[in-house]
């Protein structure tokens, strides 16, 4: 399943229509359509995703090779990190970095 896919999946369990995630997220509803339909997200809109859906495994979101159906829980303890929300997302653009380097 592609992201796009998994992400269109994702928007169904809390929202039945893509302009209320929008409005949620303060965007026009054609760049989220955009993104679940393929467009390259930015770091900005994951973030957005990670705050809206806690519960959703993001290993299964972001990577093609990830096979378990039981995809929208990590478990049943929230997520907790000691890192501040700017620390994370350089964290994760330093990994992302690294990754594209190796590709």
């Amino acid at each position: 399943m592609e992201f796009k896919d998994k992400l269109k999946r994702l928007i169904k369990t809390k929202y039945s229509k893509l302009g209320d995630l929008a409005n949620k997220f303060g965007m026009n509803y054609t760049q989220l359509s955009q993104y679940v339909n393929g467009r390259k997200i930015s770091m900005d809109f994951l973030y957005k995703i990670i705050e809206e859906f806690p519960e959703a495994d993001l290993n299964w979101l972001l990577r093609d090779d990830y096979i378990s159906d039981n995809s929208l829980k990590e478990g049943d303890e929230p997520y907790k990190s000691t890192l501040t929300k700017k620390q994370i997302v350089d964290k994760m653009e330093r990994l992302f970095a690294d990754l594209k380097g190796k590709i």
